[in-house]
């Protein structure tokens, strides 16, 4: 079976409007964000890279020195430099196939929420792991969080940690690895 693609001009329409997701004020976002960050291992963080950033709703409380959030909407990435509590992160405007070359790396902190789906990757999940390993430091910690029903990907990393918990209509699933 073949997977569809999602538009970018469908992505970018969605993301005209601020919040499309209503992340900043609905409490299941808030309990995600909350849950993610505490999964995240206690360390010295130097370089941390929040792949699929959107308007910035986890980058900016990430623990490292260094901090760069990535998106493939102009919008988000507008949004999230726009806001204040973004600042003195770096933002850049790039899927995940183009931010190995669009980023320097390496990063000892990568964060992935809710973009690793068939509608933005097909099956391309050798080149999500691929661009992911480039981007990502030896020893470095990965962590993602997905809808559990539509993640696909399990990361060739060791696993640290994995739960499960309800969010909205779904379980989503998050998992903390270590390369």
């Amino acid at each position: 079976m073949k997977s569809t693609i999602q538009p970018h001009d469908e992505l970018e329409a969605f993301y005209l409007k601020a919040d499309p997701w209503g992340y900043r004020t609905n409490p299941e976002d808030l309990k995600r964000r909350a849950l993610t960050l505490s999964a995240i291992p206690k360390r010295d963080y130097r370089r941390a890279l929040d792949i699929g950033c959107g308007e910035g709703f986890l980058t900016h409380r990430l623990p490292a020195r260094e901090v760069t959030g990535a998106d493939v909407s102009k919008h988000c990435i507008e949004r999230a430099r726009a806001e204040e509590e973004n600042q003195g992160c770096a933002f850049v405007e790039s899927g995940l196939f183009d931010l190995p070359d669009r980023v320097e790396g390496p990063f000892d902190l990568i964060l992935i929420t809710g973009v690793i789906y068939p509608q933005y990757f097909a099956g391309s999940l050798v080149r999500v792991y691929q661009s992911v390993d480039r981007l990502l430091a030896e020893g470095g910690i990965l962590v993602t969080c997905h809808i559990n029903e539509w993640y696909r990907a399990r990361f060739p990393y060791l696993t640290l940690d994995f739960s499960l918990f309800n969010y909205r209509d779904f379980q989503q699933r998050l998992e903390v690895y270590v390369k």
